[in-house]
């Protein structure tokens, strides 16, 4: 008899789950300032944010909408979505000090830590002998064990190049940030752009060419897993 069956997210809940914060994100950074000051004119409010602010809008914006999804998913799912569950610890540790120290130095570093995480665990799982991806896969692909290590190795090392990249992108274009300053930092807008468009892109391409590969050592369609690159 076989047990019950595991529930999934379906294709347009997972995408809005994986992408709608990111994309709440964005919004509110380039175009918070100008909302907030329509939205409080239509109540009679003065909802004004201070220039230099936006990066903290944006992320009091992405935490609350980050939240409704990850219990959307646990609900549907009925169970933590593990890469979910990590990007989840780490928003809510990094994002709490960035408001509690007024120090947007925790929101630049997020990026690093959760793929650095992500690449450690999977690193880790091969070096003891377990295979985290294909339990981030849950059954959706049936391939020999010398594939799933084989894929793994190159989740790995995507996530550490992601996490590299990142790395060495907000402190470069934050080179000239003045952080006891009230003024928005020159290259912060660069960084929201590469960090929403610039990583997302990268881990989706990683993601096709992995296509391939798939098809060849896998009898099921290739689908990829939920990895919480918010």
């Amino acid at each position: 008899m076989s047990g019950p069956e595991k529930r999934r997210l379906s294709g347009r809940a997972k995408f809005l789950v994986d992408f709608g914060p990111l994309a709440v994100f964005f919004i509110a950074y380039f175009f918070g300032r100008p909302l907030a000051s329509v939205a409080g004119g239509f109540v009679g409010r003065d909802w004004s944010i201070p220039e230099g602010e936006e990066i903290y809008l944006a992320m009091g914006a992405f935490m609350p909408v980050f939240a409704v999804v990850f219990v959307y998913s646990v609900v549907k799912e009925r169970r933590v979505a593990p890469m979910l569950g990590v990007s989840g610890a780490v928003i809510a540790v990094l994002g709490g000090l960035a408001f509690i120290l007024h120090d947007r130095t925790f929101i630049f570093l997020k990026p690093t830590i959760v793929y650095s995480l992500f690449a450690v665990a999977l690193a880790a799982g091969l070096a003891t002998g377990r295979n985290f991806l294909k339990t981030l896969f849950d059954g959706a692909l049936h391939m020999e064990d010398a594939a799933w290590r084989i894929l793994t190795k190159r989740f790995a090392g995507c996530f550490a190049v992601l996490a590299l990249a990142n790395e060495v992108a907000w402190r470069y274009l934050m080179r000239d940030c003045d952080f006891t300053a009230e003024a928005r930092c020159p290259g912060e807008p660069a960084w929201v752009n590469l960090k929403v468009w610039g990583f997302t892109g990268a881990y989706l391409a990683f993601c096709v060419a992995q296509a391939p590969f798939l098809a060849k050592h896998s009898r099921q369609g290739p689908q990829s897993p939920s990895i919480g690159l918010e």
